[in-house]
């Protein structure tokens, strides 16, 4: 494969609302900058764990199309998606295997930081509320 250019880190983090509505958050660094940041909300009728790692999932694959060439680590303030041995669910744990089969094909590893250190915690939360702007301006 080459060498590899430099490490990117993509922050992730998503919010659930009791009304089944999720906002994400993705925070792409280089270098100690922000290069990219996203915002977004849908529906989700699972747990937050299991959102948590698709999310991840959905960092992992866009690294490999958008930044084919960089090593990446997904930083996630979820500790069951970096930690989890034995899922609860198996929702849960199809998603785990989703991350864990995309890790396996580059230079991508998933890591747990804090959710003060988190930059894509705001994101999520702005996403969630969004969302929820969204469907209150429908329903009026």
């Amino acid at each position: 494969m080459g060498l590899l250019r430099e490490c990117l880190v993509m922050y992730v983090d998503a919010a659930l609302d009791r009304s089944g509505r999720a906002g994400c958050g993705l925070a792409v660094f280089f270098r100690g900058r922000a290069v990219y940041t996203e915002s977004f909300g849908f529906a989700h009728a699972g747990g937050s764990a299991q959102l948590e790692a698709h999310v991840c999932a959905g960092a992992l694959e866009l690294a490999a199309v958008r930044w084919p060439l960089h090593r990446v680590v997904v930083r996630t303030d979820c500790a069951p998606v970096v930690r989890s041995r034995v899922p609860t669910s198996e929702t849960f744990r199809a998603a785990l295997h989703e991350v864990r089969e995309r890790v396996r094909r580059g230079h991508r590893v998933v890591r747990y930081v804090s959710r003060r250190a988190n930059p894509a915690h705001e994101l999520a939360r702005a996403g969630l509320r969004r969302l929820a702007r969204q469907r209150l301006e429908v329903a009026a």
